[in-house]
């Protein structure tokens, strides 16, 4: 049974009107919408919030649907207001019922929000970022994509590629999309299964890519529209991952439903300097505990060692995926991600991190040696 909460009726017309239905009625005022702003508090699966009297929307929403993306929202007005529809998509509600309100359009407003839960667990987002340009953030991102495909019978995996210029995911993935994110974000309001369907490619079993836009565009992507789509995708797949572009403020502002935020960074000091701003900047927004950092062609020998990076950033690194040059220069001529494979330390190392992010237990990797010119003045740790 749907648990409704009733948000500001004066006239309890709402809650009389869902009496003696299958789902189960609770209400309270608008100040108590503070309560439910907070990420760990137990929301309902629906809100339907009464705006009859009121002229726009309580300030909490967007805030309550960023912690609770599978909760789902209805308002109830009494004219459809072109300034309030605006409002409400920007906020993240999902359906909108006019005055004169009865039991079957409420129902159904109610049942089209609780049928998009489908009573299961949204899905995990996991978002990779480059710590510099070239350091294979896309390469991770492409590969443990694959590699969550294969392991997530009976759901399905979707990579995203929110570059607006010159992403390769599909590149990587040997594809040739007809469209791309900017039609997903350019159509939050008409995204259901069968319209989503259309957008993605199928990329190997298991896994779709909603694609970047082949050519620039000179469209600015809305923070709020990523976070539309990400709150409907969660609905319908099992894990989606997220090939992010670290310059674009707009994305980056738009990570609240992502579990793990990896930055990517290898054993260069530029790369490793960017990487600890990085992990800064993105510690603030969404705190420490899903800012998780990997090391690329990770190399024993270099001069900057794991240690070294690990200070510099101020935590310790997550994972780190070989060098192997060669064999992932084949895969990304050949269009087909080194994860489908099994005969290489690199194609084994993205799986052993998918199986991490999912909760699992991957086997346990050698130590890096603690080299260079910090690492040989501290002891490794046991």
């Amino acid at each position: 049974m749907s648990s409704v909460t009733i948000v500001g009726s004066q006239d309890r017309q709402l809650e009389e009107l869902l009496r003696g239905t299958t789902v189960q009625v609770g209400s309270m005022e608008f100040s108590g919408l503070s309560a439910l702003s907070v990420a760990s508090a137990k929301a309902p699966d629906v809100l339907v919030l009464d705006l009859r009297e009121r002229s726009h929307l309580p300030a909490e929403t967007s805030i309550i649907r960023r912690h609770h993306p599978e909760m789902g929202v209805v308002i109830v007005a009494k004219t459809m207001d072109p300034a309030l529809l605006l409002e409400a998509m920007r906020a993240g509600v999902n359906e909108l019922v006019t005055d004169p309100v009865t039991q079957a359009s409420l129902e159904k407003a109610i049942a089209s929000v609780a049928g998009q839960r489908g009573g299961s667990e949204a899905g995990h987002v996991f978002a990779f970022i480059g710590a510099k340009g070239g350091v294979g953030a896309t390469t991770a991102a492409v590969n443990v994509a694959t590699a969550l495909g294969a392991i997530s019978k009976p759901g399905r995996t979707l990579l995203i590629d929110l570059h607006q210029a010159g992403g390769d995911a599909a590149v990587f993935l040997g594809a040739e999309p007809r469209f791309s994110v900017l039609d997903a974000l350019e159509n939050t309001r008409r995204l259901d299964e069968a319209y989503f369907k259309g957008l993605v490619t199928e990329v190997a079993p298991r896994t779709d890519l909603l694609a970047a836009p082949e050519r620039s565009s000179s469209v600015q992507l809305e923070a709020t529209k990523i976070r539309a789509v990400l709150t409907f995708v969660r609905s319908t797949y099992r894990y989606i991952v997220l090939d992010v572009p670290r310059s674009d403020s707009a994305v980056l502002e738009s990570l609240d439903q992502v579990g793990a935020i990896i930055i990517v960074a290898n054993q260069e000091l530029a790369t490793v300097k960017g990487a600890s701003r990085l992990a800064a900047s993105l510690r603030q927004r969404y705190g420490g505990e899903r800012i998780k950092v990997v090391v690329s062609r990770s190399d024993r020998q270099a001069d900057i060692g794991q240690g070294d990076v690990e200070r510099a950033i101020g935590s310790e690194i997550d994972h780190t995926f070989p060098s192997d040059y060669r064999h992932a220069l084949q895969a990304l001529n050949k269009g087909r991600p080194l994860a489908l494979d099994n005969h290489n330390d690199l194609s084994a190392s993205f799986k052993s991190f998918a199986v991490k992010l999912t909760g699992g237990q991957p086997e346990r990797e050698p130590a890096p040696a603690r080299t260079g010119f910090l690492g040989r003045l501290t002891p490794r740790r046991s």
